[in-house]
């Protein structure tokens, strides 16, 4: 049996995300269960995605992943599964999973029936059950993925205009540019990084110990995208940035 990823917004308080444990352990007993994050900000479908498209590669193919965050999105409310990269992926047709994979439209789904007595993750289940023994019929229930855009940097000869994407636990603050783009961008060129009233960042560190203990630098992270942070502090508290703040970089 294949092993089985959660990504919610549930926290660690309350019975959801023991309920649809013991729902699914219950169902697919030969299944590991195993969480990505249950702490995604609340309704925050971007947040999860940044965390599904970060984290699912690591697990093996044939791996299925539940997303669940926003699942109440539109009256017409229903549960969508697909396989990508050998990866199945089982959520709410509310956007998240077109910020992950750009190149996925179209979806099979499964209504919520709201006479069951937990609809969503009732829903969720049945996901993997689609995936597990696929009906002959499925094709006749495909539908079109709900389609959300994020903030894309702005390139331009001499500068690149990026956003806050992500700020992890310890204030650890990813932009949208991955490594690539930077490279492409930058080349041989000197650089400068510019946020709010700190002074500019102009060179790239491999860790965090590299600058002394509480000063700010900028590192490619395991996700592959340019972060800034702060030597053992709080990069967003040191320099009040949040999602979505601007940062600019300029090239020379």
């Amino acid at each position: 049996m294949p092993d089985i990823t959660l990504t919610t917004d549930w926290s660690d308080k309350g019975y959801t995300r023991g309920l649809i444990k013991g729902l699914l352990i219950s169902r697919f007993p030969h299944s590991r269960i195993f969480d990505i994050c249950h702490s995604v900000d609340p309704f925050d479908i971007k947040q999860a995605a940044f965390l599904l498209k970060t984290a699912h590669s690591a697990f093996p193919s044939g791996t299925i992943h539940i997303a669940c965050v926003l699942p109440h999105y539109s009256h017409e409310n229903e549960i969508v599964f697909f396989e990508k990269n050998g990866h199945f992926f089982i959520g709410p047709n509310n956007g998240l999973f077109s910020l992950v994979f750009e190149d996925v439209k179209r979806a099979g789904s499964i209504p919520i029936k709201y006479r069951d007595e937990y609809p969503v993750i009732r829903a969720l289940s049945n996901g993997v059950a689609r995936i597990l023994k696929p009906d002959p019929g499925e094709l006749e229930l495909e539908i079109e993925l709900n389609q959300k855009l994020l903030i894309q940097p702005v390139v331009s000869p001499d500068t690149l205009r990026a956003v806050v994407n992500f700020v992890d636990h310890f204030g650890n603050l990813t932009l949208n540019i991955d490594e690539k783009l930077f490279r492409e961008a930058v080349g041989k060129r000197n650089f400068s990084i510019y946020f709010k009233n700190h002074e500019p960042l102009r060179e790239i560190s491999r860790h965090y110990m590299d600058v002394p203990y509480g000063e700010v630098l900028c590192r490619f992270n395991s996700s592959g995208h340019l972060e800034i942070a702060a030597n053992n502090f709080s990069a967003a508290e040191l320099l009040d940035l949040k999602v979505g703040d601007a940062v600019h970089l300029e090239l020379k």
